[in-house]
């Protein structure tokens, strides 16, 4: 039996879908002291290794701009926390562009950060930098607003990438994290299936109450704590075989379901810190 790499505890085997090969087993670590999910294998080039692991249209077509226009609503509800009129907004993990393709209708300026840089996604008000361009020791600009959204169960070195995003923001700058609620409803129904574990992309399932813990030790103070529904139904139906754009279209029309349900189970897919440096 492993041991949770947080607090040294047993923990439990669980098996999970395997997102990119459904012959081979998967498996997350359960630590019930910690309350969160453990991935460690590291699955070299993931994300680089071909475009069809890229998370990413290869064009801005109708899922595009509809998935834009729900994600706008999600924007307007964090913007209150912004600490300028004028900011400097970097979208860590920015993926597909739609979250930094939303807020170019704004004063602020916008910069998106991955692995990967699709031209096509990206118009010219955003100013793409790769990510290691971005850590790199003669890269200075700080960001007012920095957001992960569900990209920090994907990095497996939780502590590092808090460190070093942290020395990016400017004083008093805010960090803005989403990521899968380790309490969802949806978890507890599919098991193994839930889209949360995404396996091998995600190397951890957070709950709130070790996220809390871990933010302070960071010396971040927690602004606000939302809980947030995702649209989830797309991983689950590509993990079916289904094709892509046709699963995502497909997520859409049972979002309201999976909305109303989440809810009548007080339960939510995701969560959402509000910190500040």
């Amino acid at each position: 039996m492993k041991k949770c790499k947080f607090c040294g505890s047993k923990t439990k085997e669980i098996r999970v879908k395997n997102y990119l090969n459904i012959n081979l087993q998967a498996r997350f670590q359960k630590c019930s002291e910690c309350k969160v999910y453990i991935n460690n294998k590291i699955s070299k080039n993931i994300y680089t290794a071909s475009k069809k692991n890229l998370n990413s249209y290869l064009n801005k077509n109708i899922l595009y701009y509809l998935k834009s226009f729900f994600l706008y609503f999600s924007y307007l509800k964090v913007k209150k926390y912004f600490p300028k009129k004028k900011n400097i907004i970097l979208d860590f993990g920015s993926g597909s562009g739609e979250f930094p393709f939303i807020m170019t209708n704004t004063n602020d300026k916008i910069f998106a950060t991955d692995f990967e840089y699709n031209k096509s996604l990206y118009i010219k008000k955003i100013s793409f930098i790769k990510v290691n361009e971005l850590f790199a020791n003669n890269y200075y600009k700080k960001f007012d607003v920095i957001f992960l959204r569900h990209v920090l169960e994907h990095i497996l070195d939780f502590d590092t990438i808090i460190i070093k995003l942290k020395k990016k923001l400017k004083n008093e700058g805010k960090l803005i994290i989403e990521i899968p609620n380790y309490k969802s409803f949806w978890k507890l129904l599919l098991r193994g299936n839930w889209p949360g574990f995404f396996y091998p992309f995600h190397h951890y399932v957070f709950s709130e109450s070790f996220l809390i813990k871990k933010f302070k030790s960071h010396n971040l103070k927690i602004i606000k704590i939302s809980y947030v529904e995702p649209p989830i139904f797309g991983s689950f139906f590509s993990s079916l075989g289904i094709e892509r754009s046709l699963s995502k279209f497909l997520s859409v029309i049972v979002y309201p379901f999976q909305y109303i349900l989440s809810k009548l189970t007080f339960s939510s897919e995701g969560l959402q810190f509000i910190l500040k440096k």
